[in-house]
């Protein structure tokens, strides 16, 4: 069988699913090969058999893909530092005396904001406000400048809450630079642990929001990663499932909903038939950049979506928000779940699948949860 795409994670049978990625791992010559297997095994939970093959094969983690593997596994296992983690035992301790002492000093940093969008939306509300943060320099990579420039200059002068300087790039001679990870271990190390800031609220009209839901029922599709983004993202027919009951909710109480996903056209024309779809707004293709998108977020009452950088983005405007999630995130959402009835402190609701693939059970949940909001 030729696989192009990492199937492992459509299976429905995850013991099939493991028994295959295992043997394709013990099968494939190649180290970066093995290391990007181990990272898909990181997403099915079995947490001591991928420790298990990271001691066997410690020279996999010269890999980025095994490293990330080491990082789900650590986070998963509340490493209280798990970044720092990657770091060989005996670099640690000078890695952190080094920018210990670089921070106390005063000292001027770049932090590369790399990532996808949300981990750079996330970034800037961990860096926002703070006087010892104020010798950070952010720079975010060229491909993010069409999305964020707009963003970060939508709100300019006194209102703007104390960001860093930003720029889009590369780091330059003149500052030492780390990444948003590692500054973060060396900010947890040393007692700091930034909290979320809002920093675009003040895009958000004052007074009660519009009785509007902002959606997204699909990820962005990034070449790169159609696999997450499928694996995130709801089929047609449950999308138009969901916006047979959705629709006449929000007709009787007088909503509207804005829908933000990408559709083809002839599925535009599929969800236009839809009874009600008079409170119905498909969106995307008017919507030019990031900026446009906190706009409509910055109305909403409700916020629901699958895609995490929209969830970043409507903590960075102070609005409720709803993520419902797929049966193998990142462990970062993942311990969000922990918290009582999947709402962390934040204010965010976690719906999750319990089953790959299955959206049935987060709908419901969704469904329950919109009847008594608006009640």
């Amino acid at each position: 069988m030729r696989r192009r795409e990492p199937w492992y994670l459509f299976c429905g049978d995850l013991g099939f699913a493991e028994q295959c990625l295992l043997h394709d791992f013990g099968t494939n010559p190649s180290a970066v090969g093995q290391a990007s297997l181990l990272w898909l095994f990181s997403h099915l939970g079995n947490w001591s058999v991928l420790e298990q093959l990271l001691d066997k094969q410690p020279s996999l983690l010269e890999q980025g893909d095994a490293r990330a593997a080491l990082l789900h596994l650590r986070r998963n296992q509340g490493h209280p530092n798990p970044w720092l983690a990657l770091l060989p035992a005996a670099e640690q301790k000078p890695f952190l005396e080094h920018w210990r002492h670089h921070l106390q000093q005063g000292l001027g940093i770049a932090v590369l904001m790399g990532g996808g969008l949300g981990d750079q939306l996330e970034g800037l509300a961990l860096l926002s406000r703070g006087e010892w943060l104020q010798r950070l320099e952010l720079i975010f990579p060229p491909e993010a400048e069409r999305a964020l420039a707009p963003l970060l200059l939508a709100a300019p002068g006194t209102r703007q809450p104390l960001l860093p300087p930003w720029r889009f790039g590369a780091p330059s001679a003149e500052l030492p630079w780390l990444s948003l990870p590692a500054l973060r271990a060396v900010l947890a190390d040393a007692g700091h642990a930034p909290i979320p800031t809002p920093v675009f609220s003040q895009l958000r009209p004052p007074g009660i929001a519009e009785p509007m839901l902002l959606v997204c029922w699909r990820s962005k599709v990034d070449p790169s990663e159609r696999f997450w983004a499928h694996l995130r993202s709801l089929p047609l027919a449950e999308i138009e499932g969901l916006y047979r009951w959705l629709l006449p909710w929000a007709a009787a109480r007088g909503w509207q909903v804005a829908d933000i996903t990408a559709y083809r056209p002839e599925e535009r024309h599929r969800l236009g038939q839809l009874s009600g779809s008079q409170q119905l707004h498909l969106l995307a293709p008017n919507l030019g950049s990031l900026a446009d998108t906190a706009l409509q977020a910055a109305r909403a009452r409700l916020v629901i979506t699958v895609d995490t950088a929209l969830i970043h983005l409507a903590h960075a405007l102070e609005a409720p928000r709803w993520l419902l999630l797929h049966r193998h995130p990142d462990p970062r959402w993942r311990e969000r779940l922990l918290q009582d009835g999947g709402i962390d402190r934040e204010g965010l609701r976690v719906l999750q699948q319990t089953i790959q693939g299955r959206w049935a059970e987060p709908l419901q949940q969704l469904r329950a949860g919109l009847e008594l909001l608006g009640a």
